[in-house]
């Protein structure tokens, strides 16, 4: 098996690093290497959170600048303060979703402007907070991507059922499926 090196951003409280273990626990129910970092600032109060998930044929738990194959943002901001990590093949995924930034004087990006900033990419983005929504539980955003980027084809080399085994909840099951119906609706686009 190739490698994937996957990158997901957020802030403190999203699910990141709970969406790095299912990734991780799908992968072992797969019998597929995996390896997961997590580096986290004050995540309690908001704070970046990234999580490196690596899949495959590889050895180090981080990824290389402009190594990531998939950039995953639960936060639209994050995305751009992590773009370093991506390539001009990269495919990004991203919740149509920004936080009012803590520190004064400090403009928020809209989700159109953070678009227009990665026009250079080939972006994928959901409104999995209104998914939440429909669920009736703000908890399971993070299920509503992971179920949009395999939707995408991003995890193709692990079966749905052993997604579906790893997710805690009723909730967090259909948030998932409403995810990945969305992302096989625009899937054709993807080569990865």
């Amino acid at each position: 098996m190739a490698k994937l090196n996957i990158l997901i951003a957020g802030v403190g409280g999203q699910g990141i690093i709970t969406m790095g273990k299912m990734i991780a626990n799908a992968c072992e129910k797969e019998g597929i290497k995996v390896l997961v970092a997590e580096t986290h600032g004050l995540a309690q109060r908001g704070g970046a959170v990234n999580i490196h998930v690596r899949i495959g044929d590889v050895y180090s738990p981080t990824i290389a600048k402009h190594g990531a194959d998939c950039l995953i943002g639960l936060e639209a901001n994050e995305i751009l303060r992590n773009l370093d990590y991506a390539n001009r093949n990269s495919i990004i995924v991203f919740n149509e979703y920004t936080l009012k930034p803590v520190l004064p004087k400090v403009r928020e990006n809209s989700v159109e402007e953070i678009i227009k900033r990665l026009s250079n990419f080939r972006i994928f983005k959901i409104n999995a907070n209104n998914i939440a929504s429909l669920v009736g539980d703000k908890r399971v955003v993070n299920s509503a991507i992971l179920g949009f980027a395999y939707g995408l084809g991003i995890f193709k080399m692990i079966k749905e059922e052993s997604f579906l085994t790893t997710l805690r909840g009723e909730n967090n099951v259909k948030a998932f499926k409403l995810g990945l119906s969305e992302g096989l609706k625009v899937s054709d686009k993807v080569i990865i």
